[in-house]
């Protein structure tokens, strides 16, 4: 199987460590690059291309969205997922409308294979 990258954005590094267990665990061939916020975000994914990513909504900064808003106008196919514990319909109506998956926290492994499977 081909090499594959994700790019995980959360101002947590509590989640950031918790989804590089997961996917060093159970998703090894993927690679994983964090970023901390929406800027290193977008510098990380001009260096690493990265085939889907998952982004906190709520950060310091630049949210989600607008992050998302970014990163489709530069990687027009990257698979995009925002992840959140802002569980609002208006908040899923917006992810929808742009295009982005939706998980809602906490990411679990399973929550994960739906998302590489589907």
């Amino acid at each position: 199987m081909a090499q594959k990258t994700v790019l995980v954005v959360d101002d947590s590094n509590l989640v950031r460590m918790m989804l590089r267990r997961v996917f060093a665990e159970s998703f090894p061939e993927w690679t994983l690059v964090e970023a901390a916020d929406g800027e290193a975000a977008l510098l990380a994914s001009a260096n690493a291309l990265p085939d889907l990513a998952l982004i906190d909504y709520n950060m310091p900064g630049m949210n989600g969205v607008d992050l998302a808003v970014k990163l489709m106008a530069n990687h027009p196919l990257l698979s995009i997922h925002l992840v959140t514990a802002n569980v609002q319909q208006r908040m899923q109506e917006r992810a929808e409308a742009l295009g982005l998956g939706f998980i809602k926290k906490p990411i679990t492994k399973e929550k994960i294979a739906a998302i590489l499977e589907g």
